[in-house]
């Protein structure tokens, strides 16, 4: 089993994600190891999800952004050499070996003693005395040409995401939360707790086919996209499934890109209901914390018995009916420290296509103190632990999938979440659409009109701010090109203002992307010491290393449901 990095819980903190200068956008910023929260902190200092408890005026300067990349201030600019471009960092990573970072490219160059002093002559303006690394260095977008601006780079990705309140939505993802009612009571479940006014019938059955219609018309025919049927618990209403599904199939145009997913607790699932969603290909996630003395820990019925027994028995039937099944875990409290056990077990148990391991959320806005919350740090650990051990066997560990992917790929990804991209739409029992899910079952930015205008303005022409390229808390950031600023609920949750950093997402973000290039660096280094004038510039093969046997699939369950933004 491979085990996380340790950490040390004495060394400062990061700081890289602060609100920077001007001057220093263009410094190359020396990042120790991320801090883990001391253990003597005062408790009331800090919620239970790991993160400090927000001064009024700290929550307005995380929703701080540039109008546009007009806005972006410039970096001084050198005439008489290069210099280094913005969103760069020489991060020291001990034993004499150093990276320089370009946040923003994913581009790095591991170095010895040699790579850190030719970065202090850049900082400086010295000549630096190894030419064929300063001209790999520009070659690779490091570093600026003299007269260059050093922000260019950063400037030309602004630009090109503020086109987008032109651009029409184009759809990957109709999440239909069919029902508000469910047959179990899971502890942490946020969607019961926070509709303000839950129907026992589900969605109409004409509301579903015009918004099928509407979803297809408003996306591209040849471009993947899935019909995702979630609630509450969907097969309450089988027959209404079954509607959503033939329905789709008939309105479907010629070539149409496009499979079903459904997410269940399955213990609802019989011989008949496992026929069928073989039968039409439906893939089922289904909702599994573990063998049953954890998984009934938080997840019973109304009753208060454990539900791990039919959803096993659930699952079993979908395999032999031929249904491709994925399993999707929350990881708090109850199952963290079993996380690496529980997954082989899982794998050996039921070999799923792919695993879902969620970061548990507050159940509701006002539960920030929830008791099986868990610290971001320690998730990325863990979670970075898991693909390392199974990544060999293909595992598709979707949140970890969607971090590294563009880490590897060396891609600027603009957002987190296809809703800030504007390319998520959902549908509630109601017949209310929006954006986001868990907005929705709040009743906030619900619609009621198919309007792919109002569509636009109330979404795509402001959550499209909802990227790191444009917030001035991410300056300094090593992670800020992998990580797409989160969850807009999160954010709420925690600061009061979904435009603001989801700091959550910002602490595991930042702890993947120093155990990302940890992982890059020991796939490269030399053996032995690290001489003082060795430097590397990794290759494709060496970065594709990382992620072993994994990818997204489309028309798998190894591919990310809403959050697959960089297809």
């Amino acid at each position: 089993m491979a085990h996380s990095l340790s950490f040390d819980p004495t060394s400062s903190g990061c700081g890289s994600c602060g609100t920077g200068t001007t001057a220093a956008a263009s410094t190359p910023v020396l990042l120790p190891l991320p801090r883990l929260r001391p253990a003597t902190t005062a408790p009331d200092e800090y919620g239970r999800d790991g993160l400090p408890l927000l001064a009024d005026q700290s929550a307005v300067a995380l929703s701080a952004v540039y109008l546009d990349a007009t806005a972006l201030p410039p970096v001084p600019v050198r005439g008489d050499g290069p210099q280094l471009e913005s969103n760069t960092q020489l991060i020291d990573l001990g034993d004499g070996a150093w990276c320089l970072n370009h946040a923003l490219r994913q581009q790095q160059v591991f170095g010895g003693q040699l790579l850190r002093d030719t970065v202090e002559d850049l900082r400086v303006g010295r000549t630096p005395s190894d030419e064929h690394l300063v001209r790999t260095l520009l070659e690779h977008g490091l570093l600026a040409d003299a007269g260059s601006a050093p922000e260019a780079y950063h400037r030309e990705l602004m630009a090109q995401e503020d086109t987008k309140q032109d651009v029409e939505p184009s759809f990957t993802l109709l999440r239909i939360l069919l029902t508000d009612v469910c047959n179990l009571s899971c502890s942490y479940c946020k969607v019961i707790p926070n509709v303000l006014a839950p129907q026992a019938e589900p969605t109409e059955a004409h509301r579903l086919e015009e918004t099928i219609a509407f979803f297809f018309t408003h996306s591209d025919p040849a471009r993947p996209k899935i019909i995702h049927i979630t609630g509450g618990e969907p097969t309450l209403f089988f027959h209404q499934v079954q509607h959503i599904v033939t329905t789709a199939e008939r309105l479907a145009r010629p070539g149409e890109n496009f499979w079903f997913v459904i997410g269940t607790n399955a213990t609802l699932i019989r011989e008949r209901q496992a026929a069928f969603l073989a039968e039409h290909d439906v893939k089922c996630i289904v909702s599994m914390d573990g063998p049953a003395e954890i998984h009934d820990e938080l997840r019973r019925n109304h009753g208060g018995r454990g539900s791990w027994r039919m959803v096993d028995a659930g699952v079993r039937q979908l395999q032999r009916a031929g249904a491709e099944v994925s399993l999707s875990m929350v990881l708090g409290q109850h199952n963290l420290s079993r996380a690496e056990e529980i997954i082989g077990w899982f794998m050996d148990t039921y070999q799923p296509t792919g695993l879902g391991v969620n970061f548990m959320k507050p159940p509701t806005p006002d539960q920030q103190d929830y008791d099986q919350l868990i610290d971001p740090g320690h998730y990325a650990e863990r979670m970075y632990a898991i693909h390392k051990a199974f990544r060999n066997r293909g595992l598709f560990l979707e949140l970890v999938y969607r971090k590294l992917q563009p880490f590897v790929e060396q891609r600027y990804r603009f957002h987190d979440c296809g809703a800030a991209g504007g390319t998520n739409l959902n549908v509630d029992a109601k017949g209310n659409v929006g954006p986001c899910k868990s907005f929705l079952v709040m009743d906030k930015l619900a619609m009621r009109a198919l309007d792919i205008d109002a569509y636009r303005s109330t979404v795509v022409a402001q959550w499209r701010k909802r990227s790191p390229v444009y917030y001035q808390h991410c300056e300094g950031c090593a992670a800020r090109g992998m990580c797409g600023n989160g969850c807009a609920y999160d954010a709420m949750v925690h600061s009061g203002d979904e435009m603001a950093i989801d700091l959550r997402s910002c602490e595991y973000t930042q702890r993947f992307n120093r155990l990302f290039l940890q992982d890059l660096f020991e796939q490269i280094r030399p053996s032995g010491p690290i001489a003082p004038g060795w430097w590397y510039l990794p290759t494709r093969a060496e970065r594709d290393l990382l992620l072993g046997a994994v990818s997204a699939r489309p028309r798998t369950l190894s591919y990310s449901i809403g959050h697959q933004t960089l297809d």
